[in-house]
């Protein structure tokens, strides 16, 4: 935080606009994390019947990674499925990162589960390839879902569910805000998109 208080003191009174990163005066987009992880740990559950979900978190402190992670969490609660923390390993966006977590979980944790949900479509590309490099018949063996919706995640081979947000929407309702702002219109501190 020390780095983006320096950043931000550079610019002064400008305005600023922010994607989940949130900065004293700044005004933040946030992605509907809530929902949309809430969403694809509900499709597994439903649809397909999944009890032993593993996860694997974004970056700790950032605030799409928490809001992902507690969703997780809550829609395990709200189908009375046992948090296990366990089943939960770190990771900070980066396919190494999902291909760590895969090692972690199968070869020092030695679990079993059903599913690994990513709390990015980068983590799931990486732990996708380590399961495959295991012999783990994705998503016949183990079902992996991600978040974002990468370009890259209709050419892995493999479907992967992902929740999707659109950052050309994103981007476009940051810079028109950004355009209020700099006119001294009123806008509110925290928007959210949906995913």
């Amino acid at each position: 935080t020390g780095d983006l208080e320096k950043f931000t003191k550079v610019f002064g009174t400008l305005p600023i606009v922010t994607q989940s990163v949130d900065i004293p005066g700044a005004s933040m987009f946030v992605p509907d994390n809530t929902e949309g992880m809430r969403a694809a740990v509900r499709h597994l559950i439903e649809v397909h019947g999944y009890k032993r979900i593993a996860f694997i978190c974004g970056v700790e402190g950032q605030i799409d990674a928490e809001q992902r992670f507690q969703a997780y969490k809550d829609e395990l609660k709200a189908h009375d499925l046992r948090f296990d923390e366990d089943m939960v390993t770190a990771g900070d966006y980066t396919p190494e990162s999902g291909r760590a977590a895969i090692r972690t979980l199968l070869d020092e944790r030695k679990l079993r589960f059903q599913a690994v949900v990513a709390a990015n479509d980068r983590m799931a590309f990486g732990a996708l390839d380590a399961l495959q490099e295991r012999g783990v018949r994705v998503p016949d063996d183990v079902a992996v879902t991600g978040f974002d919706d990468l370009r890259e995640a209709q050419t892995t081979g493999v479907p992967l569910t992902t929740v999707r947000q659109s950052f050309y929407t994103a981007g476009k309702h940051a810079l028109e805000t950004l355009l209020k702002r700099i006119n001294g219109e009123t806008v509110p501190p925290v928007t959210i998109t949906p995913t």
